[in-house]
């Protein structure tokens, strides 16, 4: 089977959704399912309207089996995608729809080509809700979640993570610096009162919302110095599961996720999470989070206290994350269920 998945921006991000189509293309293509990533171009919406034509022009289906489109294409891919599902089977790949996760947007009707796909994969049940609301008959959708082991995770860290915890200190966050991951409530909680022998470590792209990372910085250079911050930026797999390893707990106040490749990663490593009380984190989390509502610095401050001021509580819950980790799909699940979607898109076109 040939595949072309069409997607936009650069895909070397260290983002939920370049991550998951990386492990799960090299899934594919170690058995024998051939991928070509067609990038048509950057990821903001002015440019895929000015790439449209363009792309539609130069793009051929016909030496692809099924084509496969990620829903942050959809702009560009919008005016020919009920044309090339004529021509061949078309699966849809939804993260999340870009009016849901910025209802800014203001461009849902460019979604709708895409929900006539033959079939859509969605990442959480809650995606799978969000399609059906829009319209998607549910024979039409498929779950296919993320794996929590993408990042090595050494046995001793698995069988003691729940008592380890108690000695450590840094508070680790995995995010991008864009509005609805919450960064600036998370500085402003974490610098309303001192913590003695805490660090909070922020990991992550900083620069995809320039006005947005400007407020953070502000924000950290008023932060007492007694609740020390450390902005790391980026990192690779190696620095980011030693800052999973060494970390106390995870916090990310995100107001928005499509599943949360990042919470299900901190559960692997035995740690307590603080979230926002949105779906599907919180079915993700089970009884290994603390729920805080979205946009809320006080309530996220208090969920911080609690947790770094009690160790037995932190040990409580990364045992409970332990537990909630090994109930997760692998990401050999994820592998087998893409396949599967593919392969009953190709059955369809018979």
């Amino acid at each position: 089977m040939r595949v072309a998945f069409i997607t936009v921006g650069d895909t070397r991000r260290l983002t939920g959704g370049y991550l998951y189509h990386a492990r799960v293309f090299a899934g594919l293509r170690a058995r024998g399912i051939a991928i070509d990533e067609v990038v048509a171009g950057e990821a903001p919406l002015s440019a895929q309207l000015e790439r449209a034509a363009a792309f539609g022009a130069a793009f051929d289906p016909r030496p692809f089996d099924v084509l496969a489109v990620d829903a942050l294409a959809r702009a560009v891919c919008a005016p020919w995608l009920d044309g090339w599902r004529a021509a061949r089977p078309l699966v849809a790949m939804v993260h999340e729809l870009p009016s849901v996760a910025d209802p800014r947007d203001g461009q849902r009707a460019l979604e709708q080509p895409l929900l006539r796909s033959d079939l859509l994969i969605a990442v959480s049940s809650h995606g799978r809700d969000i399609l059906l609301r829009r319209g998607v008959p549910g024979e039409r959708i498929r779950v296919v979640s993320p794996g929590y082991d993408r990042l090595p995770v050494p046995g001793s860290a698995r069988t003691v993570a729940g008592s380890s915890t108690a000695s450590r200190r840094s508070v680790l966050c995995v995010a991008q610096w864009i509005t609805r991951k919450g960064i600036l409530s998370l500085v402003q909680a974490w610098a309303r009162r001192p913590r003695p022998g805490a660090l909070l470590e922020l990991i992550g792209e900083t620069g995809a919302d320039p006005v947005y990372a400007e407020q953070v910085r502000r924000a950290i250079a008023q932060a007492r110095p007694d609740a020390p911050i450390r902005v790391r930026g980026p990192v690779d797999d190696a620095a980011l599961a030693r800052a999973y390893r060494d970390a106390a707990l995870f916090v990310l106040p995100s107001a928005y996720e499509g599943y949360g490749m990042v919470y299900a990663e901190a559960l692997a490593y035995g740690l307590p999470v603080v979230a926002c009380d949105i779906a599907p984190v919180s079915e993700l989390l089970g009884a290994a989070g603390r729920l805080v509502p979205p946009d809320d610095p006080t309530a996220l401050d208090q969920a911080l206290g609690e947790l770094l001021g009690d160790a037995d509580l932190r040990a409580r819950l990364a045992a409970a994350a332990l537990r909630r980790a090994a109930e997760l799909p692998t990401w050999d699940d994820a592998v087998d269920g893409f396949q599967r979607a593919l392969e009953a898109a190709a059955t369809r076109s018979m």
